[in-house]
């Protein structure tokens, strides 16, 4: 072995020979850093417990937000299909917007029929009105043609 790969594993060593000889001066004995190692283990384990726990909530999550985002995409008409998980309260919510999604949609196809009525009433008063200038021209003419109608109303 090299001297510096030597000195590298002393070094190494020199830590945990410090370690138990504080441990000896302190009082405590070489079990309780045992312990504390333990401890620090279950420490990891508890953490890693956490981050399970963490990926578990986050799919459900994520679960939860498709079928939000497949509720709110679905073609008007058609009934969201929504999975049994989400809260109660959701569900209920979404129904609610999917029923007056369909209001709107038929008061939009009245807003259109009633625009279209009143173009069509429109079209109908213009034309009268065109009518009706053109009858009171006639008349006006045949009246300036024709003085003998006038006199004969007084």
């Amino acid at each position: 072995m090299n001297t510096s790969a030597r000195n590298r594993l002393q070094s190494m060593k020199a830590p945990m020979k410090l370690e138990k000889e504080k441990a000896e001066m302190q009082g405590i004995k070489p079990n309780v850093a045992k312990n504390r190692r333990i401890s620090s283990r279950e420490r990891k384990i508890a953490l890693q417990q956490d981050v399970d726990n963490l990926k578990k909530q986050l799919r459900h999550e994520e679960n939860i937000h498709r079928a939000l985002e497949r509720a709110f995409s679905r073609p008007l008409g058609a009934l969201p299909r929504l999975p049994p998980y989400l809260p109660r309260a959701t569900l209920e919510l979404l129904a609610e917007v999917a029923v007056l999604e369909e209001e709107v949609v038929q008061l939009e196809e009245q807003i259109v029929y009633f625009r279209q009525d009143l173009y069509q009433e429109a079209v109908h008063i213009s034309s009268s009105k065109r009518n009706m200038r053109s009858f009171s021209d006639l008349y006006n003419l045949y009246r300036n043609k024709n003085p003998k109608t006038d006199q004969l109303k007084s």
